[in-house]
């Protein structure tokens, strides 16, 4: 689990959600972390 954060802007966040879900859906990942921090701003335009 990741101990230090990472802020995503507008143009990163929707790739690393992106990625997550690709992650989650492989059969082969069980489990999937990230240090990423969405702001509610940006989650907003999620």
């Amino acid at each position: 689990i990741p101990s230090t954060k990472a802020d995503m802007d507008a143009e990163t966040a929707p790739k690393l959600m992106r990625l997550i879900d690709m992650l989650e859906d492989c059969d082969d990942v069980q489990e999937v972390y990230h240090n990423g921090e969405i702001s509610d701003e940006v989650a907003a335009t999620l």
